[in-house]
C-alpha cells in the first residue's frame, strides 16, 4: 500500500547530490550517517503488512480490545454498526475512544439485514443509504468521515451486479477480508487462533498484505494477544489505513 522503497532511494539520490556538490570542509557527515541509519531502518521492515478488523461494535467487549491493542501498539480498523450505536449506552464513549487512540472506523451499515440490504429490488439504493447514514452519524459523533466500509456478511454471495454499481457511483469503497478468524462461530479462543494460523498458512507466498476479520465477542479478546504474538512472530508489522487506500484482490 505505501511504497516506502522509492520515497527511500529518492532522499538518497538527493542526499548524495547535495553533497556532492558542497565542497569537502561543508559536507554534513552526520547527516549521512542519519539518512544511512533510516534507510537501513526502512529496509529491515518486514514487507507483510497485517490489518486487523473488527466487525458490528461497539459493544462490551470494545473497550477489552482497545485495551489489547494498546499494549501491543497496534492499529485496527473497527467497521462499526448503526443499531450497535444507538443500542450500547456508552457507544459515543467508545467512538471517540476507538477515533482519539489513532484507530479507523468504518461503516458496516445500520441493520445489518440481509432482507433490507440484498433480497429486495431496491436493495442497492438501502445498502447506500444505511451507509450514508451510518457515515453521518459517525460524523457527528467523532468528526472522521470516511468512505471505507464493509458489506454485512461479505460481497461475495451477497452483492449483485447493481450493489457493485450503486457504490461506486456513490463514492462508497467496501471491502472484504483475506483471512477469517470465524470468531463467529468458533467456541473458544484456541480454535480461534488455530483457525487464523490455518488462515495465514493458506495464504500466498507473495502476497504482502492480509486483512484479517474479527468480531466483539469475550473470546476474541482472550484470543487476540495470542494471535498479535503469532502474526509478530511470522514477521508481519501492522499500519494504521489511511483515507483513500486500497487494498489488492479486495476491491
Amino acid at each position: 500500500m505505501k511504497k516506502f522503497k522509492m520515497k527511500v532511494w529518492a532522499m538518497v539520490f538527493l542526499c548524495l547530490f547535495h553533497q556532492a556538490t558542497k565542497p569537502i570542509y561543508a559536507m554534513d557527515l552526520h547527516q549521512d550517517q542519519d539518512v544511512l541509519e533510516f534507510i537501513l531502518e526502512e529496509e529491515s521492515q518486514s514487507d507483510k503488512v497485517a490489518y486487523i478488523t473488527f466487525d458490528d461494535g461497539p459493544s462490551i467487549y470494545t473497550e477489552a480490545l482497545l485495551d489489547v491493542l494498546n499494549e501491543y501498539d497496534v492499529p485496527a480498523i473497527f467497521f462499526v454498526l448503526g443499531q450497535s450505536i444507538n443500542y450500547h449506552p456508552e457507544a459515543e464513549q467508545i467512538l471517540n475512544r476507538i477515533h482519539d487512540e489513532g484507530h479507523f472506523i468504518g461503516l458496516h451499515t445500520m441493520t445489518h439485514s440481509k432482507d433490507a440490504l440484498y433480497w429486495k429490488e431496491i436493495s442497492p439504493q438501502n445498502f447506500v443509504d444505511e451507509m450514508f447514514q451510518l457515515k453521518d452519524q459517525v460524523d457527528e459523533i467523532t468528526g472522521h468521515r470516511t468512505n471505507l466500509c464493509r458489506a454485512p456478511y461479505g460481497k461475495r454471495g451477497h452483492f449483485k451486479p447493481a450493489h457493485f454499481h450503486a457504490t461506486q457511483k456513490a463514492g462508497l469503497y467496501c471491502i472484504d477480508w483475506h483471512v477469517d478468524s470465524q470468531d463467529w462461530a468458533k467456541q473458544n479462543a484456541s480454535q480461534i487462533y488455530d483457525e487464523v494460523v490455518r488462515g495465514v498458512q493458506g495464504v500466498d507466498s507473495d502476497q504482502s498484505e492480509v486483512v484479517f476479520l474479527f468480531h466483539e465477542y469475550q473470546r476474541t479478546v482472550t484470543a487476540l494477544p495470542l494471535i498479535l504474538d503469532y502474526l509478530i512472530g511470522e514477521g508481519y508489522r501492522f499500519e494504521p489505513y489511511m483515507e483513500g487506500n486500497t487494498f489488492e484482490g479486495l476491491e
